[in-house]
C-alpha cells in the first residue's frame, strides 16, 4: 500500500534544526514586511511636509556692456576658474553679436597628456569638440533646405520617403513630428553610442530595430534620438547623397565651417585636432565615441565654426553663405505645434522645428543642449539682441551635475549680465505666494502623484529603467506643489500656479504645463510637460516604485531565505525518505508518494533559483544599458527563459503549499510555503508588468 508521511509532532516537542530555521524565516519575513511598510509610511509622511526645498538659481544684476573685453573677463572667471573646482579638463566658448564673432575662448586642456599623446591646450579656432545633440539643429537646417526646395513636406507621411516599412499603429508620422519629438516613439538605448569599429550605416540605424510607437503623434513630447535620426535618413533618401556628405556640402561648406564634420571616423586632418573626452581630469581619456544615431549627435566642430552656424541662424551671414531664407528661419524659430495636437500643454514651453524655445520673462531665446558620455555642450541664441553663445566641455566632472551646473551658470549668467532688462530681474519670476492668474484648471491637489518620463522604453525589458526615473508631486499648504526631483535636477523644486494650466518654479523661470483627462467632475492630471520635449505621465498604481519595490524586495528576501534553508531541508528529507522506505519494506509496500512530492518541491525550488538568477541578470543588464554597453539578444532571451521558469514554478509551488495545508504540516512550514508562492506570483507580475517577459528584447 502507499504510505503517507507521519504528521509532525506538536511544537512543544519539536527540536529539529530544520523547523527552527523555518520559524526564524517566518519571523524574519514578518519583521522585514513591517520595516518596509514603516519606511514607506515614513517617506510618505515626510513628503507632505512643507519644508523649504533648495532655492533655484537666482538671476544676477545685469546692465553690463556687451564688449569683447568685458565678455572675455567674465568668461575667464565663469568658465576658466571653474574647471579646476569641477574636475572638467577643458572648455571652448564662442559669442556672436551684431552679425560678427565677438569672442572665442579656450580653457584648460584638450589632451591632459595622461595617454600616449602629449598634453595640448584647447584652442577655440583649432580644437574640435563633440557637440552631442546640438547636432540635431544642424541636421534640421539641411532638412529645411529640402523643404525650401519643395522636395520635402513637413506635414506629409514620412513613409513615402522611406525604403522600409515603418510600423506606426498610433498614426502617421510627419517631419514636423520628428523635429518636435512628438512622433510617439518609445526611448531607444541599445546601440546609441559605441566604440570605433561599431559604426552602422544610417539605414541600419533606423531600420534594424525601430522602436515601437506608443503615443499618438503630435500629442506627447518625448525626446527621441531615433526620431531625429529618421529625419536625417529621410534627407539622405530624398537628396540621394550620404548624410555626412550632404551636411558637408549644404551646410559646412556654404557657411564657411571649415572645421566641422559628421563623418565617423573623422578625416585625418580633423581627427588630429579633436579633443579627447574624459570622465574627469583625474582619469584617462575614453575611446572616441561612435554615435550611430548620427544626425542626432555625431557632429564635431570648433567653437568658431559653431559661431558661424549661430550667425547663419540669426540671419547674419552674407547672402552667398546664407543657409536658409528669412521666412524659413522664422518658421524654424517659432513653436511648431498648437493646441489641436498638444491640448493644454501648449501653455508651457514648446518645440520649435528642432530648437528648444528657451524664452524666459522679458527675453526671447532658442537653442539646444547636447551630451555624449563625456562631452557636454549648449548653444543659445537671443534673436531680439542678435546675439548667441556656444559652450562645450570635454569632461563630465567630479560630481553628477558638474557639467550641467557649469552650463547653467554660463548661459543664465550671460543672459543676466548682458541681455536681460534689470527691471525684469528685480521683479522676480515667481512670488512664492501660490497666487494664480486664473482660478480655472487643476489645483495643487490635482497634480499629486507619481509620474513616469515619456522618454522611456515601454514595450521591452528596458521598461525596468522606469523604476529609477520617477517624479513625485506633492501639494503644499500654500497652494504650491513640491516636485521631487525637479526637472534637470536632483533636489526638490516648488512650483506655483501662474495660469490655468501653467506652473512656474518659485524664484525661477522653469515651467510646467498640465493636461487633464476625463470629465470636469472627474478630471485628473494625466500629463505634465517641461522643457519643450519632455513629459511626465501619471504612473499607474502598479508602476509606482514606492508601491512596487517594497513587494519585490520582500519577495526576493523570501526566495533567498528559501534557497538558504534548501540544503538543510534536503538533508532532512533524505532522512525522512529512508525512514519511510524502511517502514514500507517492513510492511511489504513501497512508499512512492513522498518521491513525487519531493519532485514537486524540487521543481518549486528550481523555479525560485531561476527567478533569482534572472533578477540578478536584469540588474546587470540595466547597469550595462545605462552605460551604453551592448547586450546581446541571446543574453536577453536566456534571462527571459529563466524568468519564465520562475513563472511556471508557480504551479508546483501552489501544489506544495496546498499539500502543506492538507497535511497540516504546522504553521512554520505552511507560512514558509505560502510566502514562497506569493513571492513567485509577485515577481511574475513584476516581470510581465515591466516587460521583462516580452516579444521584443530590443531596447
Amino acid at each position: 500500500m502507499i504510505t503517507t508521511p507521519t504528521r509532525e509532532a506538536p511544537p512543544s516537542r519539536r527540536r529539529h534544526p530544520r523547523l527552527l530555521v523555518r520559524k526564524t524565516l517566518a519571523a524574519a519575513a514578518v519583521v522585514a514586511l513591517g520595516v518596509t511598510l514603516a519606511g514607506c509610511a515614513s517617506g510618505a509622511t515626510g513628503a507632505t511636509t512643507d519644508a523649504a526645498p533648495p532655492a533655484p538659481p537666482q538671476h544676477q544684476p545685469g546692465g553690463h556692456s556687451l564688449t569683447r573685453d568685458d565678455v572675455d573677463s567674465w568668461l575667464d572667471g565663469a568658465v576658466g576658474s571653474a574647471l579646476q573646482t569641477t574636475g572638467i579638463p577643458g572648455a571652448t566658448v564662442s559669442v556672436v553679436a551684431d552679425g560678427e564673432l565677438l569672442t572665442a575662448r579656450g580653457y584648460g586642456m584638450a589632451d591632459t597628456g595622461t595617454g600616449d599623446t602629449p598634453a595640448a591646450a584647447v584652442d577655440p579656432e583649432r580644437t574640435l569638440f563633440r557637440v552631442g545633440s546640438v547636432s540635431k539643429v544642424v541636421s534640421a537646417t539641411a532638412i529645411m533646405q529640402l523643404v525650401e526646395k519643395g522636395e520635402l513636406d513637413l506635414d506629409a507621411d514620412v513613409q513615402q520617403y522611406l525604403d522600409f516599412d515603418l510600423d506606426t499603429p498610433k498614426g502617421a508620422v510627419t517631419l514636423r513630428h520628428l523635429l518636435t519629438h512628438t512622433a510617439g516613439f518609445e526611448e531607444v538605448i541599445a546601440g546609441l553610442i559605441g566604440t570605433p569599429g561599431s559604426e552602422k550605416t544610417l539605414r541600419e540605424a533606423v531600420s534594424e530595430a525601430p522602436p515601437a510607437q506608443v503615443y499618438t503623434p503630435g500629442t506627447t513630447p518625448a525626446y527621441s534620438n531615433y526620431g531625429a535620426t529618421l529625419a536625417g535618413y529621410v534627407a539622405e533618401r530624398v537628396s540621394g547623397v550620404p548624410f555626412d556628405e550632404l551636411l558637408q556640402q549644404q551646410v559646412f561648406d556654404r557657411a564657411g565651417m571649415t572645421s566641422s564634420s559628421f563623418a565617423q571616423p573623422l578625416p585625418a586632418d580633423l581627427d588630429a585636432r579633436l579633443s579627447h573626452g574624459y570622465p574627469d581630469d583625474s582619469k584617462p581619456a575614453v575611446a572616441t565615441e561612435v554615435v550611430n544615431a548620427a544626425p542626432a549627435g555625431a557632429m564635431s566642430a570648433t567653437a568658431t565654426d559653431m559661431a558661424r552656424f549661430m550667425l547663419a541662424q540669426l540671419g547674419d551671414l552674407p547672402d552667398d553663405q546664407a543657409l536658409l531664407q528669412p521666412e524659413t528661419l522664422a518658421e524654424m524659430h517659432r513653436p511648431a505645434l498648437d493646441a489641436d495636437d498638444l491640448g493644454t500643454l501648449v501653455a508651457g514651453q514648446r518645440m520649435d522645428l528642432a530648437f528648444f524655445d528657451d524664452s524666459t520673462p522679458g527675453l526671447a531665446a532658442f537653442g539646444h543642449d547636447g551630451d555624449t558620455q563625456v562631452f557636454h555642450s549648449a548653444m543659445r541664441m537671443f534673436p531680439e539682441h542678435d546675439t548667441g553663445i556656444f559652450l562645450s566641455l570635454n569632461g563630465s566632472g567630479r560630481s553628477a551635475t558638474a557639467s550641467l551646473d557649469l552650463r547653467t551658470t554660463v548661459l543664465q549668467g550671460f543672459a543676466d549680465r548682458y541681455l536681460r532688462d534689470t527691471a525684469t530681474i528685480a521683479s522676480g519670476a515667481g512670488t512664492g505666494t501660490g497666487s494664480t492668474d486664473s482660478a480655472d484648471g487643476p489645483v495643487a491637489a490635482d497634480l499629486a502623484g507619481t509620474y513616469l518620463s515619456s522618454r522611456s522604453p515601454v514595450t521591452n525589458p528596458g521598461a525596468l529603467l522606469a523604476l529609477s526615473g520617477q517624479t513625485t508631486v506633492v501639494p503644499r499648504s500654500d497652494g504650491t506643489v513640491a516636485v521631487t526631483p525637479k526637472p534637470l535636477g536632483v533636489t526638490t523644486g516648488v512650483y506655483e500656479k501662474v495660469g490655468t494650466d501653467l506652473w512656474r518654479e518659485v524664484g525661477g523661470d522653469a515651467l510646467l504645463a498640465t493636461r487633464t483627462a476625463g470629465t470636469d467632475g472627474d478630471a485628473t492630471v494625466e500629463a505634465i510637460s517641461w522643457g519643450a520635449s519632455f513629459t511626465m505621465l501619471r504612473a499607474q498604481p502598479w508602476q509606482a516604485a514606492s508601491a512596487v519595490l517594497p513587494g519585490v524586495i520582500l519577495a526576493v528576501v523570501v526566495l533567498l531565505a528559501s534557497m538558504i534553508v534548501w540544503p538543510a531541508t534536503a538533508l532532512a528529507g533524505v532522512g525522512r525518505r529512508r525512514r519511510d522506505i524502511r517502514a514500507g519494506l517492513s510492511s511489504g509496500s513501497v512508499a512512492t508518494t513522498p518521491r513525487r512530492r519531493d519532485r514537486t518541491l524540487l521543481l518549486s525550488r528550481l523555479g525560485q533559483a531561476s527567478t533569482l538568477l534572472a533578477l540578478v541578470g536584469w540588474a546587470v543588464v540595466a547597469v550595462q544599458a545605462m552605460s551604453f554597453v551592448e547586450v546581446s539578444a541571446v543574453t536577453m532571451r536566456v534571462l527571459q527563459g529563466l524568468q519564465l521558469l520562475g513563472v511556471v514554478a508557480i504551479v508546483p509551488a501552489a501544489l506544495v503549499a496546498w499539500r502543506a495545508v492538507r497535511d497540516r504540516r504546522g504553521w512554520a512550514v505552511l507560512t514558509g510555503r505560502l510566502l514562497v508562492l506569493v513571492s513567485l506570483v509577485v515577481l511574475a507580475g513584476f516581470a510581465f508588468g515591466f516587460r521583462l517577459i516580452s516579444p521584443s528584447v530590443s531596447f
